[in-house]
């Protein structure tokens, strides 16, 4: 039972005793109170649960069948390469999308074929890039990375990138070289890797620090790459962005990106492109996929990727937590046995939850609990059933005790201590009634 408390216009305090059916007892608590106390406790932890549902969902629903992937044969975004792919079938080449190394092995052994191998993820092996290089007619690898070239008859290596461009716009590279594409391509717009090789196209020169280009009259000439005097690799050579083997049959592209739908048209992109890919009736356009490293076994070992310093770092980890758990983990003695149960009186007990109640100032939910005690006791000396209200036992106290059920009313019920002061005299008028009842 609840006891409220408001004030009418005269300023006299009113009291109201709520139904029977919301009368509080025990820790002073309504079911309904408590059920709304743990749910803004539990708030955070069903929020946290809503999202991961909705994760997960979101995860479980099925995506888009439309091709959106970067130099995709099928995507029509600017990013996407099928407007190469689709002038290449005007001309008559099949096209024929692997979808697995196991599909790209097998339509390159059907006959002549080229081969365009896009492993932006470097998925393949240097063995497996090697197979399929040796089963092609021609092979065009897409920015291959430097451990893929090593399992190659030729002699190819990474040797850097194009510098950057502080306009945004990537440097227009003259072919300067012997192969029969570039020079029909004439320049090159691009950006990406650069190699080095037996031919090498659309290359920086080795003066330090320039990059050969064209002006808007088609004259070669160079341009300052801000890469300094030590620019340019050691050796002969500076890279780049079109390396093929003497014969032809291998060829690095560095700058995938002129094969997209918006560079394709730059410069002679698309001269180089459908020369480089359109030389054998059938292109075969591999993208490799992680499914490609499972299947086969082969690929990547994350932990060759890690920097050489994490080893003795892991190990100066592991000797650090186990310091740690001999520091905290040791035993300061012999451990003391304790006969149980343990006994605990009472009165500790009582005192200990009223010294908290004492602290946090919870003068009115200490005052409930007594009433609520006190009820219950005088309930039970009374012989009143344990259902009954705080009003039937206001009741039989009075018929038992004489006293007016007006005066019970209002100590037992309608007094409410607001300071410690009044909680101690009011504790001790309750103390004095329940002992007038209850003695025999």
């Amino acid at each position: 039972m609840t006891q409220d408390r408001d004030v009418d216009g005269a300023g006299a305090i009113r009291h109201e005793v709520s139904p029977p059916g919301r009368e509080i007892m025990g820790d002073g608590g309504s079911a309904l109170g408590t059920v709304r106390s743990r749910a803004r406790r539990a708030r955070p932890l069903i929020i946290g649960a809503l999202v991961l549902a909705l994760i997960l969902l979101i995860n479980l629903l099925p995506g888009s069948d439309g091709d959106d992937g970067a130099l995709s044969p099928g995507n029509p975004a600017p990013a996407g390469a099928r407007a190469l792919a689709e002038v290449l079938a005007e001309e008559g080449v099949e096209v024929v999308r692997a979808r697995s190394f196991d599909a790209a092995r097998d339509a390159l052994e059907g006959g002549p074929a080229t081969l365009l191998l896009n492993d932006a993820q470097q998925y393949l092996s240097a063995d497996q890039v090697a197979e399929l290089a040796g089963l092609a007619d021609r092979a065009v690898l897409a920015a291959p990375g430097d451990r893929q070239l090593s399992q190659l008859d030729d002699d190819f290596a990474l040797v850097g990138t194009t510098p950057f461009s502080f306009g945004g716009d990537p440097a227009v590279l003259a072919a300067e070289c012997s192969d029969r594409h570039a020079q029909a391509a004439g320049s090159l717009s691009g950006a990406g890797n650069l190699y080095a090789g037996g031919v090498e196209c659309f290359s920086r020169s080795t003066d330090g620090g320039t990059v050969s280009t064209l002006d808007d009259a088609g004259i070669a000439g160079t341009q300052d790459d801000g890469s300094g005097e030590d620019g340019a690799p050691e050796g002969a050579g500076a890279g780049g962005l079109y390396v093929t083997n003497a014969d032809g049959s291998v060829a690095l592209l560095g700058a995938p990106g002129i094969l997209s739908n918006s560079a394709i048209t730059d410069e002679g992109n698309a001269a180089l492109a459908l020369r480089a890919l359109g030389s054998s009736p059938t292109l075969v356009w591999y993208e490799p996929s992680g499914g490609d490293v499972v299947s086969t076994g082969e690929g990547i070992d994350p932990l060759t990727l890690l920097p050489p310093w994490v080893d003795p770092l892991l190990v100066w980890l592991l000797v650090c937590a186990v310091l740690a758990m001999l520091w905290k983990g040791r035993r300061l003695g012999p451990l003391a046995t304790e006969p149980l149960p343990v006994v605990v009186r009472a009165a500790e007990t009582a005192e200990g939850r009223a010294r908290l109640y004492q602290d946090s100032r919870s003068v009115g939910h200490a005052a409930t609990n007594l009433r609520a005690a006190a009820l219950a006791r005088m309930a039970r000396r009374l012989r009143v059933d344990r259902s009954a209200s705080p009003l039937e036992v206001v009741d039989a106290a009075a018929r038992y005790s004489g006293r007016p059920r007006a005066e019970l009313e209002e100590r037992l019920l309608r007094s409410t201590p607001t300071t410690p002061r009044d909680l101690v005299l009011w504790a001790q008028e309750i103390l004095d009634l329940e002992k007038e009842i209850t003695s025999p």
